[in-house]
């Protein structure tokens, strides 16, 4: 673009929206340029109630910090949560589908995909990858947010959810219901209302929990919910939120991980199947540190099969696959595009680098300004990136010098976009999607259920992370 900086005329106001990656850089790292207008405005609109932000700057709560991106970032909660990741995806990925015929066998992840059997084989299946993938990470990754007992006791939690993020850009600029030029929203409220009303008994129920009092039979057991959600309830009750307050904290998190999750690990995997020799070369990499493999007859003396089994290394899926982290940064270059916004706390002078603009110049900022910078755009810039509507990860993979080594860079992706908590691309999320990604392919053949062969849908533009426009109808078999 021929401007690094223009205005843009939003809901009665001015926004300053910023284009130059090394500009977006600077204010993002400035502690004068503020995120918390964006996630007062998100709870207010999308989560329903903002009492969380006044709570923090109340000055009782001062001492009080909700670092949510600070936890997720660092020990010990990483390697707990890489252990929990793990342990999920071995024990679950063998059960991606069933063959059951009756969906009362199935997993609620099945019966959301529409998985069909094939009557002439009964090894291979047909399902909605995107609604199959989506589902089997978002209910993985719920058990390791929130614990067992909350999967089990709220089965119907994720399919509101989808329907909240479904409607999430016109919930946050501040639609009503009745607006006619979005008439899918009025869905999104009572969808919003059945979450929030869930997030209030499981908060009630923790609280009870934590000071050793029976919160009743159906979620009794809670001693496995994460460290970040205990500790972030906790905050609340300390602030003394109400528990619809910190119900909309709670959901705000929970989405933010879920969202992102879900959506990169379908489109990860979808590139990869759908070009042979990419597959071929990812299977190639993994081979060392994820292993699939069902003990024989003979090895185990039963006259019946024994369940397919699953091993990850995920340590090693971090430094030793640089294809496949390649493969997920491309993805989220091509299937990404999130708005960080910022609202100035003092006058802000900032200059172009000279990699952005042959010609670098300065602008300046007034306090009170509202920033936006929307990431999508130097994403998709030819002269950052050739070819930008090639979906190609050999981008990311640079060479040592010095040992001749490969490795994946994510460095001209930055800086990445916010979340209302932080950077999407965090070490949770990170290690999440190439565990889920690394483990789906190592185990199951997925081919088109068509002769027209497995194709990438194109992007159906949401908040954030893009959905694909159509499902993906494919065909799955164990490999083993």
């Amino acid at each position: 673009m021929s401007e690094s900086v223009f205005g843009v005329y939003l809901r009665g106001e001015t926004h300053d929206t910023v284009v130059s990656p090394s500009m977006m850089k600077t204010i993002l790292s400035s502690a004068d340029a503020s995120s918390v207008p964006a996630l007062d405005q998100a709870l207010q609109n999308v989560f329903g109630d903002r009492s969380l932000v006044r709570n923090l700057q109340l000055p009782r709560n001062r001492e009080i910090s909700d670092d949510v991106s600070g936890i997720m970032n660092r020990e010990p909660f990483i390697s707990d949560a890489s252990a929990g990741i793990v342990r999920l995806v071995q024990r679950n990925t063998p059960g991606l589908v069933t063959f059951s015929r009756s969906p009362v066998d199935q997993f609620t992840w099945e019966r959301e995909s529409h998985v069909s059997m094939s009557e002439e084989n009964q090894s291979t299946c047909e399902a909605n990858l995107f609604s199959l993938v989506r589902s089997f990470v978002g209910q993985n990754m719920s058990t390791l947010l929130m614990g067992e007992t909350f999967v089990e006791n709220f089965p119907t939690f994720l399919s509101d959810l989808w329907t909240l993020d479904n409607n999430f850009v016109p919930l946050f600029i501040g639609l009503r219901r009745w607006v006619p030029t979005t008439p899918n929203i009025s869905a999104g409220f009572p969808a919003r209302s059945r979450l929030l009303h869930i997030m209030s008994v499981f908060y009630r129920a923790f609280g009870a929990w934590d000071d050793g009092i029976d919160p009743g039979f159906e979620l009794r057991e809670l001693d496995d919910v994460s460290d970040l959600v205990k500790q972030r309830m906790r905050i609340f009750r300390k602030m003394e939120l109400s528990p619809g307050a910190s119900a909309a904290g709670n959901l705000s998190l929970y989405w933010d991980v879920i969202e992102y999750t879900t959506k990169l690990t379908f489109w990860t995997i979808i590139h990869i199947l759908a070009d042979s020799e990419l597959l071929k070369e990812i299977r190639k990499e993994i081979s060392s540190c994820v292993k699939s493999s069902r003990p024989s007859l003979q090895e185990t003396g039963f006259p019946f099969d024994e369940p397919p089994r699953l091993g990850l290394d995920l340590e090693k899926v971090l430094t030793a696959c640089p294809l496949l982290r390649a493969c997920y940064y491309e993805s989220i270059r091509v299937h990404s595009a999130g708005i960080s916004f910022r609202k100035l706390e003092s006058d802000m002078t900032v200059t172009e680098s000279a990699e952005d603009a042959a010609q670098p110049r300065t602008y300046k900022f007034r306090k009170g300004a509202k920033v936006i910078m929307p990431h999508g755009v130097s994403y998709n810039d030819p002269q950052r990136f050739s070819n930008p509507d090639q979906y190609d990860p050999l981008r990311f993979i640079v060479t040592d010098p010095v040992s001749g080594t490969q490795q994946a860079s994510a460095a001209s992706l930055g800086p990445f976009a916010d979340g209302l908590y932080g950077s999407k691309n965090n070490a949770l999320t990170e290690r999440a999607i190439l565990a889920f990604t690394a483990g789906i392919v190592s185990m199951w053949d997925i081919t088109s259920a068509n002769e027209s062969g497995l194709a990438v849908p194109k992007n159906w533009k949401t908040w954030g992370t893009y959905q694909p426009a159509r499902d993906v109808r494919v065909k799955l078999k164990l490999r083993v």
